[in-house]
């Protein structure tokens, strides 16, 4: 299994039409590119920012070829301004990142306790 599985499993491909929106459920740290057009990406910001602990929206316009992390989880708004065309690239979960590390782990240890077996046919035809 390839590193580049685990990202094409986590990323959306969205066509929006002149003023479309579409409605996200994205992880913290998720990033949202635009690939074509311009986008209003709406999120909810429950930080510090927020005035009293009470949520509100952030709004950021993304223009082609530019992208925006989310700081927060949540529900994101994407509306189109024009058409538009996104990418949608969500953050593994927790435990998917820690299996990953841990198979790569034990693939390198496997990799330097195994023989070389081209040296004993090496030291055969000597």
């Amino acid at each position: 299994m390839n590193s580049n599985f685990v990202l094409d499993a986590q990323a959306r491909r969205l066509v929006l039409a002149a003023g479309a929106s579409q409605q996200l459920v994205l992880r913290a740290g998720a990033t949202v590119v635009c690939v074509d057009g311009s986008v209003r990406i709406d999120e909810p910001a429950t930080g510090p920012e927020a005035a009293g602990g009470l949520p509100r929206a952030v709004s950021v316009r993304v223009n082609a070829g530019e992208g925006h992390g989310l700081a927060y989880g949540g529900v994101a708004r994407i509306t189109a301004i024009g058409r538009a065309e996104v990418l949608c690239l969500d953050r593994p979960a927790l435990a998917h990142r820690l299996l990953g590390r841990a198979s790569d782990f034990f693939r390198r240890k496997m990799a330097e306790t195994r023989k070389n077996p081209v040296g004993a046919l090496h030291k055969i035809s000597k």
